[in-house]
């Protein structure tokens, strides 16, 4: 079995990026709008320029901190059973990816602004789907915009039950959020023992720290609430228009980034998440599914994963398409190349129209494409049992194996994966069951989960006290 099939770089290649990398830092830096983390990597032995707050990086300063990541992660949900360990060489994993404005209705198939209803829909289908292991938000229409992620991350709380990926719109609605998640933990110390949150926090492309991220940053550190932060340049706008200068600068965002936080909090949760985006020369709109897109997502799950030794994550399920086909494609097209090159987590399940909007049906294609790309990931399995020699020599020439003891044993091991919504039977079959294309098969899925599946709901006196904190937060919002 082998965990990293596709190598779009050489192990030379690797090591020039990673030696670029700290160049850039050394020699341009990052800027940093925060006094305080100024001061945290002065006193660490970086350079900082206090009147443009530029900060220079030693490279012997950005390898020591690096040491001090975690390679492993968990993202703790609800209840244990829906844990994820991300670890190299361990499983795939999927997660919706948030803030999308828009929502796909599932019975209709309108396009419209998002509803706090409709996260309520999506938050049931991704607790059910077993291959959707990580929950994200939706910025809904009918609540305020400046508490849009607290209502989210509330309804989320509520009625699903996997860890949440989301981000926080300011310093204060993320004190707001950790108050929400201590109810629900029970206690700080239960919070911190098992953070039900993993904050999305993206530096500006190129390479800035804008103040109140970076004061959330710390706030995290300090708090003990992992950070995965998505380093998101757009070849051709905010970075340079070819692959590997935007592979060099995603990276020295990440590092330089990284230093600050270990430094802050030595061994800080943080994975290595780059989701490089191209530019769209005529539009200046990112394209997350071009086909150069798919090499960069490789080249930096390489990068994290084989020259830095984390399970790496990146945009796999993200697309940028209209109709079920081109979104397939793109999806397919990208998760091959971050899955096959290393990638330990796949972004981006039921976003479509690059990622501004939710697609229930989509989610559960997605579902089944994560199946696939899991059983992609577990590779060859090479052993006695599995090159069959003692089979094919009782089987001989023209014999069978349908009936044989191993065959019915690997029907059982996974060996051969059975799709569930993508046809495998001939047409006849598929006329008589309906001629039911693969996006009517997956919305009677979704409808048939909606009105099955059951989440246990929080205690009440939980319920009341999000009711009190949510109602404090619209009150600020209102008064300011």
């Amino acid at each position: 079995m082998q965990n990293q099939i596709l190598r779009v770089l050489s192990t030379e290649e690797l090591s020039r990026i990673h030696d670029v990398s700290l160049g850039v830092l050394e020699r341009v830096g990052m800027k940093i709008e925060h006094k305080g983390a100024q001061e945290i990597l002065d006193g660490a032995g970086a350079i900082v320029e206090s009147s443009t707050g530029v900060v220079r990086f030693p490279p012997t300063l950005v390898e020591e901190k690096l040491k001090l990541v975690p390679r492993s992660f968990e993202y703790h949900g609800r209840s244990p059973d829906v844990d994820v360990r991300l670890e190299p060489g361990g499983e795939v994993y999927s997660r919706i990816a948030g803030g999308a404005p828009e929502y796909i209705e599932l019975a209709s198939g309108r396009h419209r602004p998002a509803r706090i209803g409709d996260l309520r829909e999506f938050a049931v289908l991704g607790d059910a789907l077993s291959e959707i292991h990580i929950a994200s938000v939706l910025t809904c229409e009918d609540v305020p915009l400046e508490t849009s992620e607290l209502h989210a991350v509330k309804v989320l709380l509520e009625h699903q039950r996997k860890c949440i990926a989301t981000n926080a719109l300011t310093i204060d609605n993320l004190r707001t959020m950790i108050e929400m998640l201590v109810a629900v933990q029970g206690s700080r110390e239960a919070l911190v023992s098992r953070p039900l949150v993993h904050l999305l926090l993206c530096p500006v492309s190129p390479l800035t720290l804008l103040e109140d991220m970076t004061e959330q940053l710390l706030f995290c550190c300090e708090y003990g609430i992992p950070t995965d932060n998505p380093i998101m340049p757009a070849a051709g706008s905010s970075s340079p228009n070819t692959l590997a200068g935007t592979i060099v600068q995603a990276n020295a965002e990440f590092l330089g980034t990284m230093t600050l936080a270990q430094t802050a909090r030595p061994g800080h949760p943080m994975p290595y998440f780059a989701d490089p985006v191209v530019a769209d020369i005529r539009t200046i709109s990112a394209q997350f599914a071009t086909p150069e897109v798919g090499l960069l997502i490789a080249s930096l799950q390489q990068l994290g994963g084989g020259l830095y030794g984390f399970p790496p994550q990146g945009i796999g399920l993200d697309s940028d398409g209209f109709d079920y086909a081109q979104t397939l494609f793109q999806k397919a097209q990208n998760t091959i190349f971050q899955v096959m090159s290393g990638g330990k987590l796949v972004i981006g399940a039921g976003n479509v129209e690059g990622c501004m909007a939710f697609d229930p049906a989509q989610l559960v294609i997605d579902n089944e494409l994560m199946r696939i790309a899991r059983r992609w990931a577990r590779g060859v399995t090479v052993n006695d049992d599995t090159m069959a020699l003692e089979v094919i020599e009782r089987v001989g020439q023209v014999g069978q194996f349908l009936d044989d003891d191993h065959t019915i044993k690997h029907l059982r091991s996974g060996e051969l994966l059975d799709t569930e919504l993508f046809a495998r039977s001939n047409r006849e079959t598929w006329v008589a069951a309906g001629s039911k294309d693969l996006v009517v098969r997956a919305r009677e899925k979704a409808l048939s989960i909606l009105k099955t599946h059951e989440v246990e709901p929080l205690p009440e006196h939980v319920s009341r006290e999000l009711n009190r904190i949510m109602a404090k937060a619209d009150e600020s919002v209102g008064k300011g």
